[in-house]
């Protein structure tokens, strides 16, 4: 971690243990990770109760008016791989993502941020079968560094890639549905895929340069009545993601998932 990331981590944490400490909180002073996933849970639970996110919350189903029976395929994956952890809303975000792709069926998905592969496979497990699933990541070598700021938790993420070894979807059925990329997304050419993406994900990096820069070439790969979503919105350790979303939002309809982070809109 450059010394920049580690000033903005540190304001970042003692603003939110200011903030969303309580006095359950101090029995896990022993376990400081859980302490600071503990408030940051409770910040981000706070803001969505109050409703004092900068989105409506409105789940899939209300603003894509699809059929009112739908069903979803999960992956049969180990708790490591899959999102079905303590925090309920990674399984409110797989949930809505999932049908997100049952309801629209697209042809193409574009995805920034690919990680081990969760979502992509989920994408590939709840869309037609000629359905193409493009998802694009950082080289796992470090071969090629963000060239935009990036936060502490991209950092961690970086080189948790770096060590991992394959993606999740591998030897599945839907592999071939699949395609990953390499690259950088804020030079990224997205030539092949401009106006051509039904769905498009951004899950990359997590400062506000990143979430913008991914969302103006993701407008571009987008045709009206497109879906695009964006996923840690409303998470306190990831403030960038929501303040580029809530200034997106002032141009067209943004929504946010109730209890979950994920946010999206109708390209218009």
């Amino acid at each position: 971690m450059t010394p920049k990331q580690i000033r903005e981590a540190a304001m970042l944490g003692i603003r939110n243990i200011l903030f969303g400490s309580s006095v359950a909180s101090l029995s896990l002073l022993g376990s400081p990770q859980m302490m600071v996933q503990y408030i940051a849970d409770s910040l981000f639970l706070y803001k969505a109760l109050s409703g004092r996110r900068g989105v409506p919350q409105k789940n899939v189903a209300e603003v894509l008016r699809s059929s009112r029976t739908q069903s979803i395929r999960l992956g049969n994956l180990d708790t490591n791989e899959a999102w079905l952890w303590p925090q309920a809303l990674y399984t409110q975000d797989i949930v809505s993502l999932c049908l997100v792709c049952q309801m629209i069926a697209p042809k193409v998905v574009f995805e920034i941020g690919t990680l081990k592969g969760y979502t992509a496979y989920h994408f590939a497990l709840n869309t037609p079968d000629e359905t193409r699933i493009f998802t694009l990541d950082l080289p796992g070598d470090r071969r090629l560094h963000p060239s935009l700021p990036i936060t502490a938790v991209d950092e961690l993420h970086i080189r948790g890639r770096s060590r991992q070894a394959g993606y999740c979807f591998e030897r599945s059925q839907e592999a071939t549905k699949i395609t990953p990329l390499s690259g950088d997304s804020a030079v990224f050419d997205f030539a092949p895929y401009l106006r051509k993406v039904d769905f498009f994900f951004i899950d990359g990096a997590h400062s506000y340069e990143y979430a913008r820069s991914d969302t103006l070439n993701a407008v571009k790969c987008c045709h009206p009545g497109s879906v695009m979503a964006w996923h840690d919105y409303g998470k306190v350790s990831v403030p960038g993601v929501s303040r580029w979303v809530d200034e997106f939002a002032r141009e067209q309809p943004v929504y946010s998932i109730p209890g979950g982070s994920v946010a999206f809109t109708i390209v218009q």
